[in-house]
């Protein structure tokens, strides 16, 4: 009995093929723009969530001035109504009266004369009985933001 054997060329196997460039660089795209989408949102998310903090301390100032114009509208209302009074005017941490040009109308976040960031600045006009409080400050996402509250004392 005579064997023979033949050459058979081995075949590749198809079946265990890599990744081409193509898929490589689609899924890279496709991660970027996920993780892209990602940083948008959660920067616009940090920024929304600082911006309310400020609004929140710009607003716990504002309604402290307003609690101080009370006070001494009841105790010392010649301070306020005053003809020498100073217009505009913001009330200062020891209870004075002090033109709102004044280094102690712009306050941090704790109500203390401050120059740093963040800072407000208050400025309180008064129109007969009506005292309006207008505070600005700079604001994380738009430049400069701006609160305003009036109060009416009643005789």
């Amino acid at each position: 009995m005579h064997i023979k054997i033949y050459d058979v060329p081995t075949q590749r196997m198809s079946r265990q093929r890599g990744d081409t460039l193509v898929e490589v660089l689609i899924a890279i795209a496709v991660v970027s723009l996920v993780l892209g989408g990602a940083y948008v949102t959660s920067s616009r998310s940090l920024l929304a969530t600082r911006s309310a903090q400020e609004r929140g301390n710009a607003l716990k100032i504002a309604e402290s001035q307003i609690e101080q114009i009370k006070g001494l509208a009841a105790s010392n209302s010649k301070a306020l109504f005053d003809a020498s009074a100073p217009s505009p005017f913001c009330i200062s941490t020891d209870g004075s009266v002090v033109a709102s040009s004044d280094a102690t109308c712009t306050v941090g976040t704790n109500g203390s004369p401050t120059t740093t960031e963040p800072k407000f600045v208050l400025s309180v006009t008064r129109s007969g009985n009506t005292f309006t409080l207008v505070e600005t400050w700079n604001d994380v996402r738009s430049g400069t933001d701006q609160l305003q509250l009036k109060y009416r004392v009643y005789d």
